[in-house]
């Protein structure tokens, strides 16, 4: 299974993201090889967002599975003000957070068709990151 992320930011987040975004994209990409889930689906699609409060409406999360393409899109929320005042190793946290999360939103996806086991298999590659990244 491939995975890729990509997020929609506040200028005031600066590259904090990014840089948080690519210590774990290659983590998970690498946890990923040779998964293979019964559903069809080939790519999992991230894409946090980190806007203020006062924007966050402007970024509506999204979960959707694109059969045509075998393509899981989920768009997750990150806290801004917590994000913004973290250090690097709680960002890269708070991005993990999120991809747990987007799991668990793969669950309200009525047209995509992954087991249960299939779901643990992805939360368990997310945690499988977490500790390799030490966080």
């Amino acid at each position: 299974m491939d995975f890729w992320m990509s997020s929609e930011k506040h200028i005031l987040v600066g590259d904090s993201e990014r840089v948080a975004r690519n210590a774990v994209e290659p983590v998970i990409s690498e946890l990923l090889e040779g998964v293979e889930l019964s559903c069809g689906a080939k790519k999992w699609s991230v894409i946090t967002i980190v806007m203020p409060d006062e924007r966050v409406g402007d970024y509506p999360e999204v979960k959707r599975y694109h059969k045509a393409r075998q393509v899981i899109e989920l768009r997750v929320q990150l806290p801004f003000y917590e994000f913004k005042e973290a250090g690097s190793a709680e960002q890269i946290g708070l991005v993990l957070d999120a991809l747990t999360r987007s799991v668990d939103m793969m669950k309200e996806i009525k047209s995509l068709k992954i087991t249960g086991e299939e779901y643990s298999i992805l939360k368990k590659i997310v945690e499988k990151a977490r500790l390799e990244l030490k966080v």
